[in-house]
């Protein structure tokens, strides 16, 4: 095996999860994500949105679903991601979730501090970290922030800003339907070929082990787009709002228990 898909054995899971509502979907969909941490674990949620109580009903559903502590923290300020028991927490956890309506809100409070740092640190050690919604593409090292809705990709449709960089194999659309974001995702690939395009249902978790290989928990479904082929893309010359073109891409629809192999770029038994 080249050095370069050398698996991190000690890496904790990262979670990629769409949109997760207090509901029973949500609730089944986290009780199989604490399964795979063992039993009761300590949770820690990193809220980030203009409503504070938007996440109140969802840490009601992770003790349902089997959570043994809960800690939320609402971040409101870049201060707010720096007190020692906050720090604290993070360092005893099994699983840091974060939370967000938008990856910008999140980025902004977290990049660069104390907290971000213990993230990274602990999910080198072992601990699962999960991005849900807006928090999901704030995972990837290359973030993808927002663009335009629609199938076709279109100049200026994608736009990026650094994220914690737990992983560099992927770049997370999390919002709207698949067909809403299929532009995005093509955009923003248009740019980043090296990377695969990731878009996530709500419900639906895409949860990436150690050796890199994603595997798909929920009720709904993960598009990846493979742009390691692509033949050709007009992507530097098109204006703002023009479409762009882009040949040879492979795309793959996986709904629950698929596998898929991100370094090697396949589905796996």
């Amino acid at each position: 095996m080249p050095a370069k898909f050398a698996p991190d054995r000690h890496r904790g899971l990262i979670i990629a999860c769409g949109e997760l509502d207090a509901d029973e979907r949500g609730t089944r969909l986290l009780a199989r994500l604490f399964a795979l941490l063992g039993a009761q674990p300590r949770v820690v949620m990193l809220v980030a949105t203009e409503d504070a109580d938007a996440e109140s009903d969802l840490e009601s559903s992770m003790y349902a679903a089997g959570a043994g502590v809960v800690r939320r923290a609402l971040l409101r300020t870049r201060a707010d991601a720096e007190p020692r028991t906050l720090l604290d927490a993070v360092d005893h956890a099994q699983l840091v979730m974060l939370m967000s309506d938008q990856p910008l809100r999140l980025s902004t409070l977290v990049g660069g501090t104390a907290l971000a740092r213990a993230i990274r640190r602990r999910n080198a050690e072992g601990m699962a970290v999960a991005g849900c919604a807006g928090g999901a593409a704030i995972l990837c090292e290359h973030m993808l922030t927002h663009g335009a809705e629609g199938a076709t990709p279109r100049g200026g449709g994608a736009n990026f800003a650094p994220g914690l960089g737990l992983t560099n194999r992927v770049v997370i659309d999390q919002g709207g339907h698949a067909s809403d974001r299929l532009g995005r995702l093509l955009a923003a690939l248009a740019l980043n070929p090296f990377a695969l395009g990731l878009g996530l249902d709500p419900a639906t978790a895409g949860v990436v082990g150690p050796d890199n290989v994603l595997e798909v928990l929920g009720g709904g479904g993960v598009t990846i787009i493979d742009p390691a082929e692509m033949a050709e893309s007009n992507v530097a010359d098109v204006a703002p709002g023009a479409p762009i073109r882009i040949t040879n891409l492979r795309l793959h629809a996986l709904t629950g228990g698929a596998r898929y192999d991100l370094d090697f770029r396949r589905t796996v038994d």
